[in-house]
């Protein structure tokens, strides 16, 4: 094996439906290769640099039969999505004692969606169909958290994206199914989609509801400045109205941090979400906003 072989990239695109293609979630980490042989295992990113030094909990692609390289993305989860914030964090972590320390308490996970080379032998004009066959029948057994399959989703390109979206996720890719893997060049076989925007945001209210809050109040950096820049009502997941609720209810202020034209309840500036949208307004407001999920200590 040639190494460092460097990951294949994709195209951007709006959301569509085919059934010549394969759909996965778009996890929002950061995009790792590894490489297995009889004695080592080694890890790296985008344009070559080593990893392996960073995430010493994912020792466990050990456990992979030798000759292997496989293609994923290093995430931290929480309740199913991935933490850009959290795992940007650890990918900045350098001194010894706190990468073990971060292993330990902030572990990653490594979700595969690619096997380039079997037991030595190389995949890479294979079609994608086969090589993510033999991906999941190599994965199954380990049982190990740290080490996950992306599984294939089940529908209509554009339902799932929508699906994905509202879940708190980045978006999702679409995948030819009979697509070979082109290391290190972009390809309109594998298309990424996503909400055509995202700025981080600062919460600074919400309107109560049935859920514990109807909406949020959020400001974004305009023109230099933090501004009011939307309500939010859309892009919520399950529970996580009654979750926003109770961790805004104990940060009230009696007025907004920013100037605001609506009526809410108001909180001091403490936490950052992610928020999607179309576009920037003149005004500096963004159209079609919608909830991306918290920025965690993004302060």
């Amino acid at each position: 094996m040639t190494l460092p072989l460097l990951p294949m990239l994709a195209t951007s695109s709006p959301p569509f439906d085919s059934s010549e293609h394969l759909f996965e979630i778009k996890w929002d980490g950061v995009r790792a290769m590894a490489a297995v042989d009889a004695d080592h295992w080694r890890l790296w990113g985008r344009r070559g640099a080593d990893y392996t030094q960073r995430y010493p909990e994912l020792a466990v692609v050990r456990r992979l039969p030798p000759g292997t390289i496989v293609d994923g993305e290093v995430v931290v989860l929480a309740q199913g999505r991935a933490q850009l914030s959290a795992v940007l964090r650890r990918h900045q972590l350098r001194r010894p004692e706190q990468v073990r320390h971060a292993s330990r308490h902030s572990p990653v996970h490594y979700l595969l969606f690619d096997l380039l080379f079997h037991g030595g032998r190389s995949l890479l004009k294979e079609p994608l169909g086969r090589r993510r066959a033999a991906l999941a029948e190599m994965l199954t057994g380990l049982s190990d958290p740290r080490l996950g399959f992306s599984e294939d989703l089940v529908g209509s390109g554009r339902e799932l994206f929508e699906r994905a979206v509202a879940a708190g996720h980045e978006g999702i890719m679409a995948k030819q199914r009979g697509s070979r893997y082109w290391p290190g060049r972009r390809s309109p076989a594998w298309r990424k989609i996503k909400p055509v925007h995202t700025v981080p945001c600062l919460i600074i209210g919400y309107t109560p509801g049935p859920q514990g809050l109807y909406s949020l109040l959020v400001a974004a950096l305009f023109e230099g400045s933090l501004r009011y820049a939307a309500e939010l009502t859309r892009g919520f997941g399950a529970g996580q109205k009654a979750e926003l609720a109770r961790r805004l209810a104990g940060r009230r202020r009696p007025g907004p941090v920013v100037f605001c034209p609506k009526k809410a309840v108001w909180v001091e500036a403490e936490l950052y979400c992610r928020v999607r949208f179309l576009r920037w307004t003149t005004a500096g407001r963004l159209r079609e906003a919608r909830f991306g999920g918290l920025l965690e200590n993004a302060a």
